[in-house]
Order: C-alpha cells, then sequence, then structure tokens
C-alpha cells in the first residue's frame, strides 16, 4: 500500500488492517517499518491514545527517548487512566534523567491499577535517585514483604542502608543476597568491607556496574556533590616539579569520563584511556580529548600492552585495588626512561591495605614505600590531601608522584 496523501480515505477495515501488520512488524523488532506504518495511520487517528502508545514503544526501543516521551504525552491525555502508559512513560522519564515526572508517572500508573512489584521498583529507586530514601526504604519494604527474595531490591536496598551508614541492616541484605546467590560478587564484596575480610582486589564485575550504574551523572555527582578534586590536585602536585613538562604519550588508567586527563591535558601530546566500564567511556569519548579509548581493567591491560608511556595517571583508581605489587611492576615496566606515575590512594591505619566499610581500599604511606623500593621507582612527592566528601565528611589521602630512573 503507497503513502496515503492527505486527501486519501481508508476504511475502518483498511485501517485495522495496516495497525496489526504494524504490531507484527514491531513484534518481531522491526521497529523502523512499524514506524513507517504508524505515521501512515497518524494522519487517520492522529488522536489515537493506543497508536502513540506504540509509537512511544518502538522510539524507546531505538534509544529516541526525547520523541517517545511527545508520543507518551499525547497517549497519556488521550487515556488518562491507562496505567500501562504512565509506566512506560516513567520508563522513558528515568532515561531522560526527568527523576520528578518519572516520579508522577509511575504514582499515576499505581493509582490507576498498576500494582506490579516492577513498577513499585521503579519508583522506590527515583525515590533514591533524588536522595529520598525514607521514601525509596518504605517501597522496598513493601517489595520485600510480597517478596522476600526479588534481588533487584535486595541489591539496591543493601545498597541504600549502606549509604546510610545502616550498617547492621545492609549486612542482612547483603547475607540474604548471598543466601539466594552464592556467586553475587557485589554481595560478598560489601559483607567483606562491612566484616573487615580484605582481600587482595574489588572483583572487576563489581567495579564494572558501579560504573556503568553511575556513568550518566558521574562528574554531577563527584565535582557537585562529593566536591572531588583529586584530578586538580594532583596535577597542581605535577606542575611544581614540571613546570615545562612536554611529554609525548600519557596514559590514564581507570580514565572514567576524563576529568583526570582535562586536568593534564596541556603537559601532552597523545592520551589513551583505559577502564572496566564500557558506559563511562561512552562519555569519555564524547569529549574527543583521548587519542584511543580501551576497555579492559587496567592490570591486564598494562600485561598485554606494548606501548611505552611517559606519563601515567591513576586519579581515585586503586581504591578499588588492594595489592599493587603486580600494578607498580606493570608500570614501570611500561613507563619510558625518565617516565611519571602520578596516582592517589586513600589512607588507611593499617601497615599495608585494608578494604573500609564504603567498599574502597585504603593504603599507608608505609606500603606504598615499600613496594616504590621494591618495584624499582622513585618517589618525588607524597602529599596529605582530602580527596572527597563521603557522609559529610572528607575522605583523606595521600597524592604521590614517582619517577623511573636509573636507580632508587
Amino acid at each position: 500500500m503507497s503513502e496515503p496523501g492527505p486527501q486519501m480515505q481508508c476504511s475502518a477495515e483498511e485501517l485495522e488492517a495496516r495497525f496489526i501488520e504494524a504490531c507484527e512488524l514491531q513484534e518481531n523488532n522491526r521497529q523502523r517499518d512499524a514506524l513507517t506504518i504508524y505515521k501512515e495511520l497518524e494522519k487517520f487517528i492522529p488522536d489515537s491514545s493506543l497508536l502513540h502508545f506504540n509509537m512511544g514503544l518502538a522510539r524507546f526501543e531505538l534509544l529516541e527517548f526525547a520523541q517517545a516521551e511527545s508520543h507518551y504525552r499525547i497517549a497519556a491525555l488521550a487515556n488518562p487512566e491507562d496505567p500501562d502508559i504512565h509506566f512506560n512513560q516513567g520508563l522513558n522519564y528515568r532515561r531522560l534523567d526527568r527523576i520528578q515526572e518519572a516520579v508522577t508517572s509511575f504514582t499515576h500508573a499505581i493509582e490507576h491499577g498498576d500494582s506490579s512489584l516492577d513498577c513499585v521498583y521503579n519508583l522506590a529507586l527515583c525515590h533514591q535517585d533524588l536522595g529520598e530514601l525514607e521514601k525509596a526504604a518504605t517501597l522496598y519494604d513493601i517489595i520485600l514483604r510480597k517478596n522476600p527474595k526479588h534481588l533487584a531490591t535486595l541489591n539496591n536496598y543493601a545498597y541504600l542502608c549502606h549509604k546510610s551508614a545502616d550498617l547492621k541492616k545492609a549486612e542482612k541484605f547483603y547475607r540474604e543476597l548471598l543466601h539466594i546467590n552464592p556467586a553475587h560478587e557485589a554481595a560478598q564484596h560489601m559483607l567483606n568491607s562491612l566484616a573487615g575480610h580484605t582481600p587482595e582486589t574489588a572483583p572487576l564485575n563489581y567495579v564494572e556496574t558501579i560504573f556503568d550504574n553511575y556513568a550518566e551523572s558521574f562528574e554531577d555527582s563527584l565535582l557537585n556533590e562529593l566536591a572531588y578534586q583529586t584530578p586538580t590536585e594532583l596535577w597542581k602536585q605535577y606542575q611544581v616539579l614540571f613546570p615545562e613538562s612536554n611529554r609525548n604519550r600519557c596514559l590514564d588508567l581507570g580514565c572514567g569520563t576524563g576529568l583526570a586527563t582535562e586536568a593534564f591535558m596541556h603537559c601532552c601530546r597523545n592520551f589513551t584511556g583505559v577502564d572496566i566500564s564500557d558506559k563511562i567511556l561512552q562519555v569519555a569519548d564524547a569529549k574527543k580529548i583521548y587519542t584511543k579509548l580501551i576497555k579492559n581493567d587496567i592490570l591486564s591491560f598494562l600485561e598485554q600492552d606494548e606501548n611505552s608511556y611517559d606519563l601515567i595517571i591513576a586519579a581515585d583508581v586503586f581504591t578499588y585495588m588492594g595489592n599493587l605489587e603486580a600494578l607498580f611492576k606493570s608500570c614501570f615496566r611500561q613507563a619510558t626512561t625518565h617516565g611519571v606515575l602520578c596516582f592517589s590512594v586513600e589512607n588507611t591505619e593499617e601497615e599495608a591495605f585494608f578494604l573500609k566499610d564504603t567498599g574502597r581500599f585504603g593504603h599507608s604511606v608505609s606500603y606504598i614505600e615499600k613496594l616504590c623500593r621494591q618495584t624499582g621507582w622513585t618517589i618525588l612527592t607524597a602529599q596529605n590531601s582530602k580527596l572527597r566528601r563521603d557522609r559529610d565528611q572528607w575522605i583523606w589521602g595521600h597524592l604521590f608522584i614517582f619517577q623511573k630512573k636509573d636507580t632508587c
């Protein structure tokens, strides 16, 4: 059937057949083809709630969230008592990071009869995103009363309690997670942090999940909520030592969204970024500041990489690793003659490294100094520094600058 002109008439049967055809295409994941037909139909039934709802679903699947929002809005106006429209509109608002509007949509869905745990869970996530932790906790309690094994709720409720310093309740939920899924690495890691058990490093899946989930709000949270200043403070220390520095190749380990590279941009010509989170690398890539971006954990990358670097940066990265010996050796091997390593660690009173109840590692100055001697580096500076805020307190750490020399 060719595209109808504005004056063309179609019978109800023809419109219905065309609509069914589009629905079948949509069910078979042919969203673009379905939208072509929906657009034809929109000329005849422009105010159809069902038509715009389906168009919203198709746009959502295509990650076209702004276009989806306009269709969901029309659908909701035409049929304001349909909970499915409000639920999917809420999901779309979340993807647009319009969290307060998502709260309204999920609330409308519940008011109009959506009693699913999925809807309550998404509403709880929104309240958690907004920092309304008591509201989120109330909803998580409702879910767990109905389904005590709701894994996503146990996981997020544990995180919420941990963040709120309700460590006893957090431990309870981590244990329940592990009882249901003994292979849950994140729960085991956080339980270790509460029990005072210190492993060699954090599980890679745990770290990847954290930063995948954190990618969209990463910089805003660090810079505006946590007063994060490690990259700029590292740069200040570096500039004191090397005021006229002009290096060729820089390696940014655990690069995140690129904050460290932005701080060091004027001292090096080529930057390679490595991170385990694909989503956070997408944010870094959009800045166009890297010569190359690579998805990998940093130790595996260093063990495989054949390049050498004049400068290696690791800002707020070693907090997810305990034993740093292999890493220091690999960085030394990859550094050029007189190459420099700049990094930060969180402080600990323990002799070597310690897994804190935050799930991050602290490292003692004596441990770093010992590894420096063992791996061939020379310490140029070790500066005590405020790294960022957490639970309304400053997290203190040390900023180190090493250099590769002929003797140590």
